[in-house]
């Protein structure tokens, strides 16, 4: 089951949950784009306001936009056990949208003491290459799998004709 957000045309989000038959990488990756769309327009509208009260608003709000697609990512990969294009597709886009908001908080906190590596650090990482690194693995142990059982299954078969 897929939760789907509908944006009605007066501003207002309503959710609703749906059945979707389809692999929902395609959602995935079409939400680290808007989350980093998101960012962008956070950084440029509501930080400026906000450092009055708070040092490095950009910042938080980015570990924290971080931290919000990392739990909707590990969801998405606990129901993955093969490598496929898609999944590959969404560890991409997973991996770019971390890039962006690590080098925006290193930017956004450049005046704090230790230039934002106590944020950064704080963000867990999304670890992308060890997935891919671990499907991969497991996708190149069952074709191994597979071959050794087409090899035994020649093998019984010329053994049994002769």
């Amino acid at each position: 089951m897929l939760v789907q957000i509908f944006e009605t045309g007066n501003g207002r989000v309503d959710s609703m949950i749906v059945e979707v038959d389809e692999d929902p990488g395609h959602v995935l990756t079409q939400l680290a784009q808007d989350t980093e769309a998101l960012a962008l327009a956070e950084k440029e509208t509501f930080s400026p306001v906000l450092k009055q009260w708070h040092p490095v608003p950009a910042s938080t709000a980015f570990a924290t936009l971080h931290n919000c697609f990392g739990i909707v990512l590990k969801h998405y990969l606990a129901k993955i056990n093969t490598l496929s294009n898609e999944v590959v597709r969404v560890l991409q886009a997973a991996s770019k949208l971390e890039k962006v908001l690590v080098q925006m908080v290193m930017e956004d906190s450049v005046d704090c003491g230790d230039g934002g590596k106590g944020i950064v650090r704080e963000m867990q990482p999304y670890e992308v290459d060890s997935i891919i690194t671990g499907l991969l693995k497991g996708w190149t142990e069952e074709r191994l799998r597979m071959g050794k059982e087409c090899v035994s299954r020649a093998k019984e078969t010329e053994v049994s004709s002769v």
